[in-house]
């Protein structure tokens, strides 16, 4: 009886033990993320179900984004929950599907014609928040305008005031901000002009001490780098690793989409179609 008391401590001490960090800016992302210092939506809830489902508590910490990136690269922040992949990001950022799905559009003011690429912004000020990529064309030279902790009231506020042509971001998350925002009509959305439909990753500190890579034999070097094909990947046993199949359980088991729904009224597919 005294070692299987002993044994029940010891499995209790290292699942309180396991503690994943998740970091974001201070702005809210609703509904993903309220703005410091409530952490309540849908990514507090996505992540700390996957955490409890390998045995770990979800921690949260709020800084601006260029803070918390540097944080991640140093390991003393595990991930990020919604991050796109770059291969600068990449040197010290490992990414993971999380089991969501996003599709890049555009919002504009009323007035101009339909923007079906980036190549179409040539002339105008594109918004970008700071620590995010920016959009790329190799026909024509763009404009951009970085503004600190770019909240989306703030982005919608820059568009509709001039000072600021074109903004860029997740078509459910502005959505969200823009059936309610009184201004409504002035404003449009581009569904064409960035990419489409794609699976979202949150970033993974490559120094975080849950983190391990082994070489990835589907790897294929005449493609191009992108966190569907990467030189390495997480290795089997290993908390990270852990996470990323707890994410992929919740995913099939229709818990994710459940979530998104609670959160949106409707899948993303939905709400792309009824706009």
């Amino acid at each position: 009886m005294r070692w299987l008391l002993i044994l029940v401590g010891l499995l209790a001490w290292q699942a309180q033990a396991c503690e994943i960090t998740m970091g974001y800016r201070t702005t809210a992302r609703m509904p993903n993320i309220n703005a410091k210092p409530s952490n309540a939506g849908l990514y507090l809830d996505l992540y700390s179900e996957a955490a409890q489902n390998i045995g770990c508590k979800l921690k949260v910490v709020r800084s601006p984004k260029n803070r918390i990136l540097r944080r991640i690269a140093e390991g003393s922040i595990d991930f990020y929950p919604g991050l796109t992949f770059t291969e600068e990001r990449a040197k010290d950022i490992f990414f993971v599907e999380n089991g969501l799905f996003t599709a890049f559009v555009g919002l504009t003011r009323k007035g101009g014609g339909q923007i079906t690429s980036i190549d179409d912004l040539a002339n105008k000020t594109i918004l970008v928040a700071l620590g995010s990529p920016d959009p790329k064309s190799d026909k024509v030279e763009l404009q951009y305008k970085r503004p600190p902790e770019l909240s989306f009231d703030r982005a919608i506020e820059l568009v509709l005031d001039k000072q600021a042509d074109f903004y860029m971001d997740d078509f459910s998350t502005l959505y969200y901000y823009l059936v309610r925002h009184p201004r409504e009509s002035e404003l449009m959305l581009h569904l064409n002009c960035c990419g489409g439909l794609t699976r979202l990753s949150l970033g993974f500190s490559k120094k975080s001490p849950h983190f391990q890579a082994v070489d990835n034999p589907e790897y294929d070097a005449s493609k191009p780098l992108s966190e569907f094909n990467y030189p390495t990947k997480l290795a089997t046993g290993t908390v990270a690793d852990q996470f990323r199949l707890a994410l992929l359980s919740l995913e099939v088991q229709g818990f994710t989409d459940t979530l998104f729904k609670d959160y949106y009224g409707a899948s993303l597919q939905e709400l792309m179609q009824a706009d």
